[in-house]
């Protein structure tokens, strides 16, 4: 009995070029490096946020804090405390200034300040 032979045609394969995904660098503030630079930022940024509820709004402390603690910046009410007190100088030169809602959107435009 005669074998049939069926010739069979498998084209090269290629090794396909690496292919990398252009990386993009996210938009951020360059000038932040450590933990302790991240923590003061934020610091700055929760006095004026309860500059903006309390002097622009014109909330209740107690409700501020609640706001800031749940909706804003997810820390113990104690933390806002603390940083209130430690940011006591930036808060009262906001209050000295009357600083309004377009200067605060120009010093920290992640928010909405409206």
């Amino acid at each position: 009995m005669e074998q049939l032979t069926i010739p069979f045609f498998c084209p090269e394969i290629e090794k396909a070029g690496t292919r990398r995904r252009p990386r993009t660098v996210p938009v951020s503030d360059a000038s932040i490096t450590s933990r302790r630079e991240r923590l003061e930022k934020r610091n700055r940024l929760m006095t004026a946020r309860y500059y903006y509820w309390t002097e622009i709004k014109r909330r209740r402390f107690d409700d501020v804090l609640k706001i800031l603690s749940d909706n804003e910046f997810f820390v113990e009410e104690r933390t806002i405390s603390n940083t209130l007190i430690e940011q006591d100088e930036f808060y009262h030169e906001l209050i000295n200034s009357r600083a309004s809602s377009r200067r605060l959107k120009a010093m920290f435009p992640g928010f909405d300040w409206n």
